[in-house]
């Protein structure tokens, strides 16, 4: 199935019509993948398979099949082999030219064979929120104890000088 908006190449197009990264859940509107630059362990992107920008355009067919793609790549991260996993992308032809650094990183991790303690779930709804890819994109967040100094806000860290609030 091919999405892509006319005259355009959008990656996530191409992941979704399997041309790239393998899929490790798929749903009729959502295909999910482990991310070539995890930031932890497990690091999962939820992409429906239509080219839509915002997950406030999604119709009410790919919005009925969201937590259920959310739960499925959820469930894959937990039963993967995270270490095989990343040994294996290291060696993969389609990833011979992107950086190394992220898995190499991710393979050092002490926590790297252990289950996800809790789940940032992100998505970065436009450019000014930091997207990188103009197609929407969940992200699914493996979080373990000790990842981060002080977890303390957490999404709320994107603005940093913002994260650290009183709870009244």
């Amino acid at each position: 199935m091919n999405n892509r908006p006319e005259g355009q190449a959008c990656y996530f197009c191409r992941v979704a019509a399997g041309e790239a990264d393998p899929f490790v859940y798929e749903n009729r509107s959502f295909i999910g993948i482990f991310d070539a630059n995890p930031a932890n362990p497990g690091h999962a992107l939820v992409i429906p398979r239509r080219h839509v920008l915002s997950i406030f355009d999604l119709n009410e067919r790919e919005q009925a099949d969201y937590f259920d793609a959310i739960r499925g790549v959820k469930a894959a991260i937990e039963t993967t082999d995270l270490r095989a996993l990343y040994q294996e992308m290291l060696a993969r032809d389609d990833l011979k030219d992107r950086p190394k650094e992220p898995i190499q990183t991710v393979l050092r991790l002490a926590f790297l064979g252990s289950k996800p303690d809790a789940y940032t779930v992100g998505n970065n709804d436009g450019r000014a929120a930091g997207r990188s890819i103009d197609h929407l994109h969940l992200i699914l967040l493996p979080r373990y104890h000790g990842d981060v100094e002080n977890p303390r806000g957490g999404i709320r860290n994107v603005i940093p000088s913002r994260a650290d609030y009183q709870r009244r």
